[in-house]
């Protein structure tokens, strides 16, 4: 993802030096995922695995 993440997302968060604000809001974004029944939440670390209620939405978004 290094090539589509920009300087600021690169960047250190104040509050965590040591984790990076990309992956800090890529984070974010699952879980938000998971909460919405998006995403499984038992996938494997590193995994985001697609649950049917997400592969609905995607379709019909892709239909809109």
């Amino acid at each position: 993802m290094k090539d589509r993440l920009n300087e600021y997302d690169l960047q250190p968060l104040p509050s965590t030096p040591e984790q990076a604000r990309g992956r800090n809001t890529a984070q974010w974004c699952r879980y938000t995922m998971v909460s919405e029944g998006l995403l499984k939440p038992d996938s494997p670390r590193g995994v985001w695995e697609i649950t049917e209620t997400g592969r609905k939405q995607l379709l019909e978004e892709e239909n809109d």
